[in-house]
């Protein structure tokens, strides 16, 4: 199993890539311009709303881990941050640091939508390279770092997703013990009931009949 990475690591890493390749002149990152990145509302599946705290402790678990780079510019008081994700891939292969960013930043996708949403970050010639890499990623010797997903009903193309990141269901809570129903009255039981109701009713009857027949 690869490095696993929390969902907030996977976004940072994702971001720093995509701007390092799509808008080179403003990387490294500052924490501010790295917040803002993560919390985009184009180009992020989920969109997420991150505060600079989340942000700061994430990307400072990154350094350690020697995923990603913190640096001190000269007459700069705030820090900024690079990737180092061909350490956390094992390849400085282009292709490969594409896809995996894209998977990053936008959750399971088709091969065609790999293709697509990677032109600013990369070349694929065609949609089947892209589903030769995620082959090879998914039997990699060292371990798949890509997975396979069961295609969906209406959809030509199976979606992958990268394993960096547990995307198992959070466990749902125990659904609470059924309450037991109110034990239905025995039907015996009430029938004696109405039974001596209606029996009384009669003597009560004939009691008053008799009264009203008796000379007084």
């Amino acid at each position: 199993m690869p490095e696993q990475l929390t969902p907030i690591e996977s976004r940072i890493l994702g971001s720093l890539v995509e701007k390092s390749l799509t808008t080179p002149e403003l990387y490294p990152l500052t924490l501010n311009s790295l917040v803002n990145a993560c919390n985009q509302k184009t180009s992020r599946d989920p969109v997420m709303t991150l505060g600079h705290a989340e942000v700061e402790k994430a990307v400072n678990g990154l350094v350690e881990k020697k995923f990603a780079g913190r640096i001190h510019e000269a007459g700069s008081r705030a820090a900024k941050y690079s990737h180092h994700i061909d350490a956390l891939l094992c390849t400085e292969d282009l292709k490969t640091i594409g896809a995996i960013c894209i998977l990053f930043l936008r959750g399971p996708q088709t091969p065609g939508e790999i293709k697509g949403r990677t032109e600013r970050l990369c070349k694929f010639e065609s949609t089947a390279e892209v589903e030769a890499l995620m082959t090879e990623l998914s039997n990699r010797v060292d371990g798949a770092i890509i997975s396979r997903l069961p295609r969906q009903p209406g959809q030509k193309e199976a979606r992958y997703r990268q394993l960096y990141v547990d995307a198992s269901p959070p466990s749902e809570p125990e659904a609470p013990a059924a309450t037991p129903a109110d034990p239905q009255p025995d039907r015996l039981t009430s029938l004696e009931t109405r039974v001596k109701d209606i029996e009384t009713i009669i003597q009560q009857l004939q009691a008053r009949t008799l009264d009203s027949t008796t000379p007084k």
